[in-house]
């Protein structure tokens, strides 16, 4: 599945990033959520950190679209401007 499908509605960044580190191989695809969610809700994850930074950086790039005040992410259903 492509982050694309994943993200096609809101989702809260820490499930958010969650997929993504499914989709780039991080976590495997049976990963419990339950076991890593830990590194998204507290300091001294790295990976948790880099995971969301990218979510953040992709928002940036217009790839994303980010609810700051939900903290969650969706996919920019309108086509990022490659000009």
């Amino acid at each position: 599945m492509e982050l694309k499908d994943v993200l096609a509605d809101w989702r809260d960044y820490d499930d958010a990033a969650f997929r993504l580190g499914i989709i780039l191989g991080v976590f495997p695809p049976d990963q419990n959520f339950n076991r890593v969610k830990p590194m998204f809700w507290q300091d001294g994850y790295p990976l948790g950190d880099m995971l969301v930074d990218i979510l953040d950086r992709m928002t940036q790039a217009g790839v994303l679209l980010k609810d700051a005040e939900h903290v969650r992410y969706k996919w920019n259903p309108d086509p990022v401007d490659l000009s």
